[in-house]
């Protein structure tokens, strides 16, 4: 028994010493094929094997020292960098690129006869080996930034606040800004020095909008304008933002802001025949007749006193009375509070005349016409009711007179406004060719106004504007004031994009 216990014993030790000169041989073996993959690849003679890639860089049937040129000539070709439409190059030397070759051709391990054979001999399995080596480099991410912020210093648009130009009376804004993005470019640029191909980038660039002028910018800008030329007289002035519906209502006498509420009263004059197609058109059923049409033509587009007496007599089934009152009535149902009209034009007869919030105001009188008043923000209004009217099928007008008054007829207004041709005030004031459906109105050294839309490529607008001098208003001056306040304005709605 105790023999066989020994003999178990000894066969026992001899496994052990079997299995401690194979891991021993498995050891010389690994040591001599990794010795001998040192000596391969440092090997300038070495030829790569067929589908071998260093990164993507194929090096097949190449030479150590070639197949290391061909990867180094790809990764250390320039970078075409974009920001915006503006390009720049990037040598990967001014940022201390490195590509580490010979690690990569460390990492490259090929098999040969001989260590297939040790493999099999030793039961190990044999994966295979890799065709394409990922990149090994590195850069100066340091350099990189400063790079970028040299870029960042020279093409990045701040964006400025809304300024005037006092003598060219234009409001000029910054285009949008741009802002580099350095750190997300920098991820950027390190994606596209990994490529082997297709090495370019767009920088990442944050937009900033451009700040939009606002009518305090606006407001300052008239007042300088008045202050600039001593205007010594009453500028009321209404606009409205037909985008936005936005509204600036000013009185200025002599520099000093008056109240506009109640508003100053105006003489009607001819603006006030801007009410005239409003009456027109809710009493029309099946459409004009031509000379319905004609006495609305001359009436506006001539200014006509004669055909608006016929206008106001067509309005009252001929009869002017009733033509006036039908008139009043509408004005009192559209809210229109300090507007009215008493009498026929150039006439001598005893005026309808009637107290109104707007003639009320003790602190100032243009000493209106006994016959016919209204005030910029009443005519403002109006204004702004018939261009939703035209455009949306909406506002003052349809929701007060519902459908007596039809989105077509208020194209039809807006037409025979746009039919009267001055070449003055608003129409001096803005680019030729610009739309302006408007309604003047003057007298002998009385105020000068004009009413109306006008239509441009970045937002329309309604402007209503008085100028009145209590000694006399004279035509030459305040009529170019006028044209210069419309042309303020329209610059304000149309800024002058300025790029440093």
């Amino acid at each position: 028994m105790y023999s066989n216990l020994g003999l178990g014993y000894r066969r026992r030790r001899k496994s052990a010493k079997l299995a401690a000169r194979i891991s021993l041989i498995s050891i010389l073996a690994a040591s001599i094929l990794t010795g001998y993959q040192y000596i391969l690849f440092s090997n300038t003679h070495y030829t790569l094997p067929e589908g071998v890639q260093l990164a993507d860089v194929v090096v097949e049937n190449l030479h150590r020292d070639k197949a290391l040129a061909k990867l180094y000539s790809v990764y250390n070709s320039p970078i075409t960098i974009h920001y915006e439409k503006s390009s720049f190059i990037l040598d990967p030397t001014q940022i201390e690129f490195q590509v580490n070759g010979d690690a990569m051709l460390k990492d490259l391990y090929i098999p040969e006869r001989g260590s297939r054979f040790w493999a099999n001999l030793l039961g190990q399995a044999q994966e295979p080996y890799p065709h394409n080596v990922p990149l090994q480099a590195s850069y100066s991410k340091l350099k990189l930034r400063n790079f970028l912020q040299d870029i960042a210093l020279r093409y990045d648009r701040p964006v400025h606040a809304p300024m005037t130009d006092a003598k060219q009376l234009v409001t000029i804004t910054s285009p949008p800004g741009t802002s580099l993005q350095i750190e997300e470019s920098i991820d950027a640029i390190s994606t596209v020095l990994s490529k082997s191909t297709d090495r370019n980038v767009d920088l990442i660039i944050k937009t900033k909008p451009t700040i939009d002028p606002t009518f305090k910018t606006l407001e300052t800008q008239l007042r300088n304008y008045l202050n600039t030329n001593n205007f010594n007289g009453l500028l009321s002035i209404f606009v409205v933002d037909l985008n936005t519906n936005s509204i600036l209502h000013r009185n200025w006498m002599e520099g000093e802001e008056l109240t506009t509420d109640p508003d100053i009263a105006f003489s009607g004059m001819s603006i006030i025949k801007i009410t005239f197609l409003i009456e027109f058109y809710r009493q029309i059923n099946e459409g004009a007749l031509p000379y319905d049409l004609d006495l609305v033509e001359k009436a506006i587009t001539e200014s006509s006193n004669w055909t608006s007496n016929k206008l106001i007599e067509w309005i009252g089934d001929l009869d002017p009375q009733l033509g006036l009152t039908r008139l009043n009535n509408t004005y009192n149902m559209l809210g229109l509070n300090s507007t009215f009209i008493g009498g026929l034009y150039d006439s001598q007869e005893i005026p309808g005349f009637r107290h109104t919030p707007a003639n009320s105001r003790a602190d100032i009188t243009t000493i209106p016409d006994p016959y016919m008043q209204t005030t910029a923000s009443d005519m403002g209004l109006l204004l702004k009711s018939m261009y939703e009217c035209a455009t949306h099928n909406a506002g003052l007008l349809i929701d007060v007179l519902g459908d007596q008054i039809t989105q077509s007829e208020c194209l039809d207004m807006i037409m025979w406004l746009s039919k009267n041709k001055i070449g003055v005030l608003l129409e001096a004031g803005v680019p030729e060719g610009t739309k302006v459906a408007h309604k003047h109105g003057w007298g002998e050294g009385e105020p000068i106004g004009d009413a109306g839309i006008v239509f441009t490529p970045s937002g329309d607008y309604v402007i209503v504007y008085y100028i009145w001098v209590p000694e006399y208003t004279y035509w030459d001056d305040n009529a170019r004031i006028l044209s210069d306040i419309n042309k303020s304005i329209y610059y304000y709605f149309n800024p002058v994009i300025y790029t440093p």
